[in-house]
């Protein structure tokens, strides 16, 4: 059975003590697990898609990839799907040091014509000064567990096969490759891959 996706069950943080409200509608909590140790100064953030910092690091993030895809262009033209709309966003979460955005991930719940919905992963990202600190998988987890929370059983999520080290931390992470599902089956560019939580 498909969990029922509500924005008023949000949300029990992951591995950790919802913190105060910083007035600006996001949520701080402390992740202290063996992706975010000698972090510490490392807050983690539970907010929207369109919030400003989140949206300012996935537009870092597109900036970044675009060179790598955009020879690619002609062939990828009219296959590849759009950015998620905001109200399939479940929880958007960002790592703050210092009042800095420093990573981001979200969860989103896909519809899918005649199938069961899918949660999945969404816009994995660290800010390149910030790498190497355990950030993306801290950030992993931080939507696994919103989606346990939520009672989901298995993620999906998708990146491009010209983004070998994003493949990498998945593998790591215990994913595991499976066939693309809509909307990216369309795009020869689009790597899957799911996980059972």
């Amino acid at each position: 059975m498909t969990p029922s996706h509500s924005r008023a069950t949000l949300f029990p943080t992951p591995r950790g003590s919802t913190g105060p409200d910083r007035g600006d509608g996001i949520t701080g909590v402390t992740l202290p697990d063996a992706a975010t140790r000698g972090n510490d100064s490392v807050r983690w953030a539970s907010t929207g898609w369109d919030h400003p910092d989140a949206l300012a690091l996935r537009t870092r993030m597109d900036v970044e990839l675009r060179p790598r895809y955009a020879p690619f262009d002609a062939e990828r033209a009219g296959r590849r799907p759009g950015p998620p709309a905001a109200e399939e966003i479940v929880v958007t979460w960002v790592a703050y040091e210092g009042g800095v955005p420093l990573a981001t991930a979200s969860l989103r719940l896909l519809h899918e014509a005649g199938a069961e919905d899918r949660y999945e992963v969404k816009r994995v990202y660290v800010h390149e000064e910030h790498r190497g600190r355990g950030l993306a998988r801290a950030a992993l987890d931080a939507v696994e567990d919103s989606a346990r929370a939520l009672g989901v059983a298995r993620l999906s999520l998708q990146t491009g096969r010209l983004q070998p080290e994003a493949m990498g931390l998945y593998e790591r992470q215990g994913w595991h490759r499976v066939a693309c599902y809509p909307p990216y089956d369309t795009d020869p560019f689009s790597v899957c891959y799911g996980k059972h939580l």
